[in-house]
């Protein structure tokens, strides 16, 4: 699996008063695969984004660079790709288009922490393992 593939409706809530999707909303809806990604992994990610895990791992850049825009009711397709960038830290690439038209492309920079220290920390095992999958 070189990509993870991901679908979503545009809701009203999306979008701004123009109509169009609210400029932050398109990365919410990034993250919004991330998770899924992670969940199709048998990962629960309830203990995976919470302190009481062994680990942290927060957003340390974002970026989005819009092609069009889009609307209420609209499905967007993401596919996403995360690479290891070093032991602790990895980025995830997002492609957001709709009928096979690119709307945007974003990227989100990950960094593994110790949950209790905030140290960084090695990438888990089964973290690795996703980014081997996608990296393939």
């Amino acid at each position: 699996m070189a990509d993870y593939q991901f679908q979503r409706v545009i809701r009203f809530g999306d979008t701004d008063a123009a109509g169009v999707v609210y400029f932050a909303q398109l990365l919410s809806i990034c993250h919004e695969a991330y998770e899924a990604a992670i969940a199709a992994l048998g990962i629960e990610l309830r203990s995976f984004f919470s302190d009481r895990g062994s680990v942290i791992l927060p957003i340390v850049h974002a970026e989005i660079d819009y092609q069009r825009p889009t609307y209420c009711g609209d499905r967007l397709e993401i596919e996403l790709q995360a690479t290891a960038l070093g032991r602790d830290r990895f980025r995830v690439d997002y492609r957001l288009s709709h009928n096979h038209q690119p709307v945007a492309t974003a990227q989100t920079i990950h960094l593994c922490l110790e949950s209790q220290t905030r140290q960084r920390s090695p990438l888990p095992e089964r973290l690795q393992d996703w980014l081997q999958i996608t990296a393939d």
